[in-house]
Order: structure tokens, then C-alpha cells, then sequence
């Protein structure tokens, strides 16, 4: 079975031989682990089209005179980001424009274009992601967090209008897509802090949902899939986000195991998961046999479902290669 059938008869809850395994290209972790790490990815290839041929570092120039590395970025938004550790996304330092009402006359980045022809190529074997289309995290990469939290609750015309600016620009990003071949198109807002919601979920409804919406209309029109990515606790989100009709959901796993409920009601739905192991405990401060019981339970689990679960991994720069060779191996063991 090709990794792309693979893919289709997990989001079709068709029994795939195996549970698809994603693997993301972390800096951080390949910096850390090195050659290892590249041989390890190579040895047990996953389900999406990845090279792993180079060990990532940061330029020479990046280390201070008592050796500490610190860069400054600025992004194609105009933000200027601040990096402390090499491979780990970093913070906001300066913003491109002072308040919602100066945003009015922000000019947005030109509409990436996607290279049909590569992946019409990666097509014939893989289903083919894209992404990341993001309001609320790009809202905040814009502007400090506070005042974008203190704008929703206010409902500041300002910010509103500067979102359907958002929502404008997000939509030629997503035809650029479907007309290049994207299959399936990534969503991003972490909605959830570790124990709640971040807004009251009847501002969500209100200002998030029919703008997501209209983004996703266009996807569902094309016959392609959602996937949508959001961390925290999803409480009050989770249903507006399968009544919006995703394909896919990439949570924080632990949320799910603490209301196994969830995985029920997104199997009931047809909504795959992205298995992402815990990297709060487990990957970093567990042992290899924990690791080997949990995956070798997701594996269970999602088998019994006949699918709806992709096996996710990234590693970062703080977990041990022993934990780091247990996961990779007792996935790639238990699939």
C-alpha cells in the first residue's frame, strides 16, 4: 500500500494496513541529536514527503562573545522575532504597526505560490499537505497578545476590520493552494490554555466561527480536506470546530486521554487525529517502556477504529536520544 492510500483509508475509517506516521523537520532536535537522529528518520520513513539529508545550525554570527546564541528575524509580515534557542520558535520584539487603526493602512505579504507540478509528482504517492492558515495566532504575531485579547472582548472595530483584511488575504492564500493541487489544507490556533478555553466560547462562536467558515468553504467545495491544528484545552471549541466540518484535528493528545469521551466523538464524526505523543512529560522526562506502553496503546486503540489516527512526530532539543529511538521505534513497532 502506498503511504497515499495509506493516508485516504485512515480519514475514510477503512482499516489502512498500518497507522500513517508523520515526521516534521524540528531544527531544534536535529541540531541536538544530529547524524543519529538523520539516521534514525531514515531508517523508519514515514507517510508524508520529507527529505532528511542535513544537520541544521544556526550562522556563526548567531553566538554572542561568551558563546549564547541570540538572533533577531524579521518576517515577511514585517514582525521582528527573537530566538534564544536554536530550532525553538522564538517571541515578538517589534510589530509592524502601532494600534488597530494604524493596521488600516498595513500592506500584507503577496500571496505565496505553490508549485503544481511538484506536487502533482508527490501526489502519486502522498496525500499532500499544506499550510499553515492562522487568524487568531497571526493576530497576535501582529500585535501583543493583551491587546489583541483586550480588542476581542471589546469588539473593536478596528480589530474586526483588520480580520476580515485577515480573512480576505487567507482566502487568496487558499485558492493558491487548491489551484496548485493541495489536498489537504492546515489550520492553526491554539485555542486552549493547559485548563481552559482562552476566550469565552460565545466570542469564539461569534468572531471566529463564520470567518473560518467562509475560509473553509472553498476547501470543502474543491472535495479537499481541513486539518486543524490547536493546543490547550478545547472545551467550548472542539464542537464549533467539527460542526465547521474538519477533516482532521491536531490536539494536545493529553486533553483527549484526560476525556477519552473526545476520541469517541471525533471518531463518530470521521475527524482523524494526529497522534502526537506528549512532550510536556513523556517524551522528554519519561522512560523508553512508558513510551513503548502508550504508543503500543494509541496503536490499539486506533487499530480497534479500523483508523482516524496518524501517529505525529517532532522532537525538540530537550529529550533524551534513548526516549527519542523508543518513540520512533515503538511506533514505527506497533503501526
Amino acid at each position: 500500500m502506498t503511504s497515499r492510500q495509506r493516508m485516504l483509508d485512515t480519514f475514510a475509517f477503512n482499516a489502512p494496513d498500518r497507522i500513517p506516521v508523520v515526521y516534521h523537520p524540528s531544527p531544534a532536535g536535529l541540531y541536538v541529536h544530529g547524524t543519529k537522529l538523520l539516521d534514525l528518520f531514515n531508517t523508519y520513513l514515514p507517510d508524508n514527503p520529507i527529505t532528511f539529508d542535513r544537520i541544521p545550525g544556526p550562522p556563526p554570527d548567531a553566538f554572542d562573545a561568551n558563546g549564547r546564541y541570540h538572533e533577531l528575524r524579521t518576517d515577511e509580515w514585517g514582525t521582528e522575532w527573537e530566538y534564544l534557542i536554536f530550532g525553538v520558535w522564538g517571541h515578538p520584539r517589534r510589530y509592524p504597526f502601532e494600534s488597530w487603526e494604524a493596521a488600516e493602512a498595513y500592506a500584507f505579504p503577496s500571496v505565496p505560490t505553490f508549485d503544481g507540478d511538484a506536487i502533482g509528482a508527490q501526489c502519486r504517492n502522498y496525500l499532500v499537505f499544506e499550510g499553515t492558515i492562522s487568524l487568531f495566532e497571526r493576530l497576535h504575531a501582529l500585535r501583543p497578545m493583551d491587546e489583541v485579547l483586550t480588542g476581542i472582548l471589546t469588539e473593536d472595530p478596528e480589530l474586526l476590520r483588520f480580520l476580515d483584511r485577515l480573512v480576505a488575504y487567507f482566502l487568496k492564500v487558499i485558492h493558491s493552494m487548491l489551484e496548485a493541487g493541495t489536498e489537504v489544507i492546515m489550520f492553526g490556533d491554539d485555542w486552549g490554555t493547559q485548563w481552559a478555553p482562552i476566550l469565552p466560547p460565545a466570542l469564539f462562536r461569534k468572531h471566529f466561527v463564520p470567518r473560518y467558515a467562509r475560509l473553509m468553504a472553498p476547501i470543502h467545495e474543491a472535495g479537499r480536506k481541513v486539518f486543524f491544528h490547536s493546543c490547550g484545552c478545547l472545551a467550548g471549541t472542539l464542537d464549533e470546530l467539527i460542526d465547521l466540518g474538519i477533516d482532521g484535528l491536531w490536539p494536545q493528545i493529553g486533553f483527549f486521554e484526560s476525556n477519552p469521551a473526545l476520541f469517541e466523538q471525533c471518531a463518530c464524526n470521521k475527524v482523524t487525529l494526529y497522534i502526537h505523543p506528549d512532550r510536556q512529560y513523556l517524551v522528554p522526562r519519561g522512560t523508553p517502556s512508558e513510551i513503548e506502553a502508550v504508543i503500543k496503546a494509541f496503536a490499539k486503540q486506533y487499530h480497534d477504529r479500523r483508523g482516524g489516527g496518524i501517529f505525529y512526530v517532532e522532537i525538540e532539543n530537550d529529550a533524551p536520544f534513548e526516549n527519542v529511538k523508543a518513540l520512533v521505534e515503538a511506533i514505527h513497532r506497533w503501526r
